[in-house]
């Protein structure tokens, strides 16, 4: 019996000038500046303006979490109304924020300033995979992505050091001016992308609630999910505790290097895993990829016993964790319903908030006791375990 379902076909024209994608780019390009300097320097700011040790690291605790709530209840939203305007929005945010802290630098105002600007958070990363899905040629998604996460990291690489020389050499104030600059250039830009024309994806408008259980649903999202865990737990860990740990595994080798490699890998590995998954499958990339970043976690622990291994890690962390990043977003991308596409892509955004902060508790506590490089081992036997019932999962969902 057929029954008339509630979700039309989308009617989305694919947007394959490359002025267009030039525009899209830069405008990820600059927004994620601003982000990951923001990440980099309100800390030190907070403590500048007289706040406590807490208190400096209370105000990014609150910037993530309020936009693991936000998305919660966007991420619907833009699967109802687009993802480019709350996208818009979200820049704003950004643009804006830092005026209030150049008439108001105080603690009492950086706290709201930053709930204000989680909303920036909220809705921009899960808008830039659903809109991307949207304008990339049908057999593209992972190629673009790759194209998008080389601007991701360049933004890594110039934002927080360019940041911090700017703040040390003349003042936060400066930065702050900077910052509204380059956000503003960024709403331009995106302002000028032009983004496929689509019909309502859903005929009765539902809750936020109910477009999250409808994603839950999608039972083949589970291992992608599962996936994602995986590398957030590890990027976490790596993010958090590398340089302590490398200071008194091998003291004389220079974590920043480590960083450096780590990063100029991932650039790498941002196209070649877009273009391998589109052509292969996204399967027979991300499987190796996750067992790779087990190895490089495993590979950590003989660190002290073997420091030559120092830049063969960081490459092997880099490759992976941004390459198996990739893979997992475009297959996640394929298989969920585009009527639900940024609510699904919005649960994939909160899964790696929520990780990074568990595992920043968890190797806290390693740290106290039996030592990071015995939590990287633990950490990185179990994520190649757990490929294979990953795996297995994936391939019984197919089925289904």
């Amino acid at each position: 019996m057929h029954t008339m379902s509630p979700v039309k076909n989308c009617v989305a024209q694919p947007q394959n000038n490359k002025a267009n994608w030039i525009l899209f780019f830069f405008a990820v390009f600059f927004f994620m500046i601003n982000l990951f300097s923001s990440m980099t320097i309100f800390p030190s700011y907070s403590l500048a303006i007289g706040s406590s040790p807490f208190q400096a690291g209370l105000q990014n605790t609150v910037f993530s979490l309020c936009a693991v709530l936000f998305r919660f209840f966007l991420g619907p939203v833009m699967d109802r109304q687009g993802s480019k305007p709350l996208m818009l929005v979200g820049v704003f945010t950004f643009a804006t924020a830092p005026a209030l802290l150049l008439v108001y630098p105080v603690y009492n105002v950086l706290l709201p300033v930053r709930i204000y600007q989680s909303l920036g958070l909220a809705v921009f990363l899960p808008g830039i995979s659903t809109l991307l899905a949207e304008m990339a040629p049908p057999g593209k998604i992972g190629t673009y992505l790759g194209l998008t996460r080389i601007f991701y990291n360049l933004a890594l690489l110039t934002g927080p050091s360019g940041a911090l020389i700017v703040t040390e050499r003349y003042s936060y104030e400066t930065w702050f001016i900077i910052s509204i600059i380059t956000s503003t250039v960024s709403l331009i830009l995106l302002a000028a992308v032009k983004v496929p024309s689509i019909r309502p994806a859903v005929e009765k408008v539902t809750g936020s609630l109910s477009q999250i259980k409808k994603a839950f649903t999608q039972k083949n999202i589970y291992p992608v999910v599962g996936g994602i865990v995986l590398i957030s737990f590890i990027y976490s860990a790596l993010l958090s505790f590398a340089a302590v740990y490398i200071k008194t595994a091998a003291p004389d080798m220079e974590a920043a290097y480590f960083f450096i490699i780590v990063g100029l890998a991932g650039i790498a590995a941002s196209l070649t895993a877009g273009i391998a998954s589109d052509l292969l499958g996204r399967q027979k990339v991300i499987w190796p990829l996750l067992i790779v970043l087990g190895l490089a976690a495993v590979g950590f622990y003989l660190l002290p016993f073997i420091p030559a291994i120092f830049i063969i890690l960081a490459v092997m962390f880099g490759s992976a964790i941004q390459g198996s990043s990739l893979t997992l977003t475009a297959w996640l991308l394929d298989i969920s319903k585009p009527a639900l596409r940024a609510t699904t892509i919005s649960i994939q955004e909160n899964t790696i908030d929520i990780m990074f902060a568990l595992s920043a508790l968890i190797f806290g506590f390693a740290a106290q006791g039996p030592g990071l490089g015995t939590a990287f081992l633990v950490v990185g036997i179990f994520t190649v375990l757990a490929v294979f019932p990953l795996k297995r999962a994936a391939a019984g969902s197919e089925q289904r």
